[in-house]
């Protein structure tokens, strides 16, 4: 992806690109895995230029958040909800930590 900053919605034009690659079935995973690592390159050479920080964040985002096949982290399905835990439980694992984490 080639990113044209002269453009004054040159954002817009980058978010599109991605969306674009991404939606498109004609291309191949393996093209989409190059496309998407040479993207990333030229963020990263565009961050350098330009210090837009904001930007290239919010288009990694996009990025890995649409080609990338991992949750946003690996305790996404994992726990209870603690508002479903018991009393007793809850004070047991209160106990447990205390003993674990704080010094005698």
């Amino acid at each position: 992806m080639k990113i044209n900053t002269n453009s004054k919605e040159f954002e817009l034009e980058c978010y599109l690109k991605i969306v674009d690659c991404f939606q498109d079935e004609n291309i191949s995973p393996e093209t989409k895995e190059i496309w998407k690592n040479h993207s990333i390159i030229e963020l990263m050479k565009m961050l350098e230029r330009t210090q837009n920080r904001a930007f290239v964040t919010n288009a990694l985002i996009l990025i890995l958040s649409l080609f990338e096949d991992i949750p946003p982290d690996i305790y996404t399905n994992r726990g209870h909800n603690s508002n479903c835990i018991s009393e007793k439980d809850k004070n047991s694992l209160i106990l447990n930590l205390k003993n674990e984490f704080l010094p005698n």
